[in-house]
């Protein structure tokens, strides 16, 4: 009897930590708290890409990509000021494999100007986004562009699903 209890113990305790918030760098200056141990995934002389799911419908992903190895400088990056998004939107397009961007906006976030998207990929043939919604924050922290997005299967999703990970967002400056 005394195995069977500590074996349910040591399987609970496990789950536990399992599901437990983690908090993670996603660059040097720059935090997020997952609502369970995320999964990275470094591309080669690329961005650092971490996943963390807490079921089967939904994703929380972090990205970090250094922009400093394609010529961009802090300076030229702030030169465009909030002209950068449009840029970025312009380059969107291909990689959401037909989503729907149902809405835009440049807006504040941690006191960084940043892009915030809300993403409809019901005719998505991109594997990140076909069948969710997807709920994004992109802003620049020096060369560094984050993306902190929420994609859900579930049709009613909304932003508010995952504030508190958006909310647990920590840039030091």
């Amino acid at each position: 009897m005394k195995q069977i209890l500590s074996f349910i113990i040591a399987i609970s305790i496990s789950i536990a930590s399992f599901a437990q918030s983690t908090e993670q760098n996603l660059s040097e200056k720059v935090k997020v708290t997952f609502p369970s141990k995320p999964e990275l995934k470094e591309i080669p002389n690329g961005p650092k890409l971490y996943t963390a799911k807490v079921d089967s419908s939904s994703d929380y992903i972090g990205l970090a990509i250094d922009l400093a190895p394609m010529g961009l400088t802090e300076d030229a990056i702030a030169g465009l000021g909030d002209g950068i998004w449009d840029m970025v939107k312009g380059q969107l397009g291909a990689s959401l494999g037909g989503a729907d961007i149902v809405s835009d906006s440049v807006q504040q976030f941690k006191g960084k100007s940043s892009l915030f998207l809300h993403i409809d990929g019901a005719n998505s043939t991109n594997e990140q986004f076909k069948g969710k919604k997807a709920f994004i924050y992109m802003f620049f922290n020096g060369v560094i562009m984050h993306q902190i997005l929420y994609t859900s299967k579930n049709p009613a999703a909304k932003k508010e699903d995952a504030q508190s990970f958006f909310d647990s967002v920590v840039i030091s400056n």
